[in-house]
């Protein structure tokens, strides 16, 4: 009986030993576990979104971008200028380092720049022209804080500025099919809303003379692009506003601080808290 009592003993722990065995060996090991890292953003592959052009802000909402694109040893830039699609060849030593390895200032060029052609109302056509003249001026750069793309030409004196945006290695990633669709209707209607209208520009231009905050006076011109999108030109800078809901007249503004409402033969205009009390010059 007490042999019996023994054997039972000795197989009670040798079953206790193989579950302790076993569970030891389900949990996972230094070599097993998979650990989350942030992937590490190359230039190649990335995308940005102009801030400046010759260190003076870009239109509102008018959308430029610099997308580098690199396959085997061909690296290409492409992207908006705001109306129109372009594609570049880039002449660089490297393309495939992290971003942090090109903080010092680096030799570039971009050549044979080809566009689509759009037409668009004349602030985008202008601007447009001086982001490929930025283009064509590059021969060197460098990226600032990982975050910031900076463009020099021969003299050294900054003519881009852009800002990294979703890299386009990582947006499958970040993003649904869905909302990756939902994104390219609203790029589309942009371009949709800049191109509305062009052929028609004259006849929908409208002149104003406005009295400035320093009771001087100067001249505000409004283009109709579309039913709810203006482009304004004053002291040769242009803003595009959009329509927003208002009890008393048409009230159009952006995200920068402009308000324009349009009250038929006068209007009034804020920008950077600066009021300006318009009446109607002419209309085209």
């Amino acid at each position: 009986m007490t042999d019996k009592k023994y054997s039972w003993a000795m197989a009670g722990l040798v079953l206790l030993s193989l579950t302790a065995c076993s569970s030891g060996s389900s949990l996972p090991s230094s070599n097993n576990q998979h650990v989350l890292t942030r992937e590490v953003q190359t230039l190649s592959n990335s995308r940005w979104q102009v801030e400046s052009l010759n260190q003076a802000g870009i239109i509102d909402f008018s959308h430029v971008t610099f997308d580098f694109n690199s396959d085997d040893n061909t690296t290409t830039v492409s992207g908006s200028t705001g109306c129109n699609h372009y594609t570049g060849a880039l002449k660089i030593k490297e393309a495939n380092k992290t971003l942090s390895e090109y903080r010092d200032v680096q030799s570039v060029s971009v050549e044979k720049v080809s566009l689509t052609k759009k037409m668009c109302a004349p602030a985008l056509m202008k601007q447009e022209q001086s982001f490929v003249d930025a283009l064509n001026a590059t021969l060197s750069f460098a990226v600032i804080d990982d975050t910031w793309l900076v463009l020099y030409d021969s003299e050294e004196n900054e003519v881009l500025r852009a800002v990294l945006t979703i890299p386009s290695s990582s947006r499958a990633g970040l993003s649904t099919p869905e909302s990756g669709e939902k994104a390219n209707k609203v790029e589309t209607r942009i371009f949709e809303k800049q191109e509305v209208g062009y052929a028609n520009e004259q006849k929908n231009t409208t002149t104003y003379s406005c009295e400035t905050p320093s009771a001087n006076t100067t001249d505000l011109q409004v283009i109709n692009v579309s039913s709810n999108l203006l482009t304004l030109s004053l002291n040769n800078t242009h803003h595009i506003v959009r329509l927003t809901h208002s009890a008393s007249g048409a009230k159009f503004t952006n995200n920068k601080g402009v308000v324009f409402w349009d009250k038929g033969d006068v209007a009034t205009l804020s920008i950077n808290s600066g009021f300006y009390h318009c009446n109607i010059s002419t209309a085209k």
